[in-house]
């Protein structure tokens, strides 16, 4: 019999499911209840070092007279949680993989220039209120890596999927549009040669 793998989630992701930034609205959205009780399962098996299997809304009931979560902030919170187990899966697999002998080895390093990386760096988003902004931390993490990728000469993180969340009910997060623009220049940035 086999032990059961744990699986390495940092205490940031499970603090994010643990206590997350779920906006309610007045009536509708999904019972309170009902997310509460999903995301207690995944923050259990994270804690454990456990998979967390593939998580859809469909279990989750409609609030239609009663307060509830707004849906989109849910729906991304359980696609976060589905990359993240997307990453480790890739990084276990990886990991089982045989290691080539290190003659057979051959460095690829991409070579980001340092204007780009000042580029990154520098960036510069407007505030906004509501649901068109981002949460800033989430925005600057992402940014984080971004930058982390360029100084170690590898392929920048997969800019198609990131999502963010809409800032805390009455705090001000960066303009989407703006971060949504920066993202479409950002995908198209090459290494240079």
């Amino acid at each position: 019999m086999s032990a059961v793998t744990r699986m390495p989630w940092t205490p940031k992701r499970i603090a994010c499911v643990e206590q997350p930034r779920l906006p309610r609205q007045s009536w509708g959205g999904y019972v309170i209840e009902d997310v509460e009780r999903q995301l207690a399962r995944v923050a259990a098996l994270m804690r454990a070092g456990r998979p967390v299997p593939s998580i859809t809304t469909a279990s989750l009931r409609k609030a239609r007279f009663s307060a509830g979560y707004a849906p989109v902030p849910v729906e991304t919170l359980l696609a976060h949680v589905a990359e993240w187990q997307r990453e480790l899966d890739e990084a276990e697999a990886l990991a089982e993989q045989p290691k080539a002998p290190a003659v057979a080895t051959i460095s690829h390093k991409m070579n980001w220039t340092r204007r780009q990386q000042i580029w990154v760096r520098e960036m510069f988003f407007a505030q906004r209120i509501g649901k068109r902004a981002y949460a800033v931390d989430e925005v600057d993490d992402f940014l984080d890596l971004v930058l982390v990728a360029m100084a170690k000469g590898k392929s920048l993180p997969d800019i198609e999927t990131a999502m963010f969340y809409p800032p805390r009910m009455g705090r001000g997060g960066y303009d989407a549009l703006a971060v949504d623009h920066f993202l479409d220049q950002l995908i198209r940035l090459r290494p240079s040669l």
